[in-house]
């Protein structure tokens, strides 16, 4: 059953998804989740706090997605593990967290560095850093700064994701962005992947 807050945290996501953060209005939340503004300030202090609790959910998912594969890679020393479950988590968002992510990189980022560094990119890049070092060890990997690497994969990501929104209605997603292509588009990511950065094995 759905409770006041998931009703909250859903009307949020579509305000500020169309508004951004510093055009949505709480009173339009609490018409959109059919509560009062006073429940909505019962379960967070202010706008911001609802903002940032939204963020703090999307982020977590990321990090409890990838978190399951963490063992296997450092068993494995494949990063691609990481890297494949990492494309299938945001690839299955709702689309509306692409737009706050678009209006957010727009308003300058102020919530980003604030929630999504310290909560995803600054402990991912520890733990890719590691990983890698593992996989060097096993002589599975090419000399490649493992850092750079994951920014330049999660980027890439990203981008054809947002794509996938922008482009809706146009020749161009039905051809290489619908949600039949996902699948398609990862695993061509992966043996990209797979060709750059895993040493091959002697002939």
């Amino acid at each position: 059953m759905e409770t006041s807050k998931d009703k909250i945290l859903n009307a949020a996501i579509a305000e500020f998804a169309q508004y951004g953060f510093d055009g949505a209005r709480v009173d339009r939340i609490a018409k959109r989740s059919k509560l009062n503004k006073a429940m909505i300030y019962y379960h967070f202090k202010n706008k911001e706090a609802l903002y940032a609790a939204l963020l703090q959910t999307l982020a977590q998912a990321i990090v409890d997605t990838v978190q399951d594969t963490i063992q296997k890679s450092f068993e494995t020393g494949n990063p691609l593990l990481i890297i494949e479950a990492y494309a299938h988590h945001i690839s299955n968002l709702d689309n509306r967290y692409f737009f706050i992510m678009m209006r957010e990189l727009s308003s300058g980022g102020k919530f980003i560095k604030k929630i999504i560094a310290p909560t995803i990119i600054e402990p991912m890049t520890k733990v890719i850093g590691t990983i890698y070092q593992v996989a060097k060890d096993k002589n599975i990997v090419k000399d490649l700064h493992p850092q750079y690497t994951m920014i330049s994969v999660a980027g890439a990501v990203i981008f054809y994701n947002l794509m996938r929104q922008i482009l809706q209605g146009t020749t161009v997603h039905a051809q290489y962005f619908s949600d039949e292509h996902v699948n398609e588009y990862i695993a061509n990511l992966l043996q990209l992947l797979s060709g750059g950065i895993m040493k091959k094995e002697d002939v």
